[in-house]
């Protein structure tokens, strides 16, 4: 089972700090229902795949594993797309609360595990995007 169909597939990328962007394809999580569900249940994944979580507004958003049957990475942004948090490869089923404690977000993106590593994705990167959501109006999209 890949990523379910119901979510809308969007192109973003990643920018670290040195310049060199990496592109994703990923499904948007931004009402409350999606956001539930999110990536549980999902077995595969393709390596330039993720999804998204938009937050209405920024807020404090802790992520947990249950019913996640892959590893993810969970990366943070902050209301100027700039990446804050990471958790490397959250492990399966794992309800330990993950995320930036006392710290306002306005997306998260799940990607698999060790995804972060590979593309040398680090705290200060940057998320771009032709999304319209207003937590995610950045002056680089």
């Amino acid at each position: 089972m890949g990523v379910t169909a119901c979510f809308a597939k969007q192109k973003i990328a990643i920018e670290t700090p040195s310049g060199k962007r990496q592109a994703f394809f990923v499904d948007i999580a931004s009402t409350p229902e999606e956001q539930e569900q999110g990536l549980m249940f999902v077995e595969v994944m393709a390596k330039n795949e993720g999804m998204l979580f938009i937050k209405q507004m920024p807020s404090e958003s802790l992520f947990w594993m249950k019913n996640t049957l892959i590893p993810l990475d969970i990366l943070f942004f902050d209301d100027a797309n700039t990446l804050i948090h990471i958790e490397h490869s959250a492990a399966p089923h794992d309800l330990t609360p993950r995320g930036p404690r006392n710290t306002k977000v306005c997306s998260v993106l799940e990607l698999n595990g060790g995804t972060a590593k590979d593309y040398k994705i680090e705290v200060g990167a940057k998320l771009l995007s032709k999304l319209t959501h207003e937590c995610l109006q950045s002056p680089n999209n």
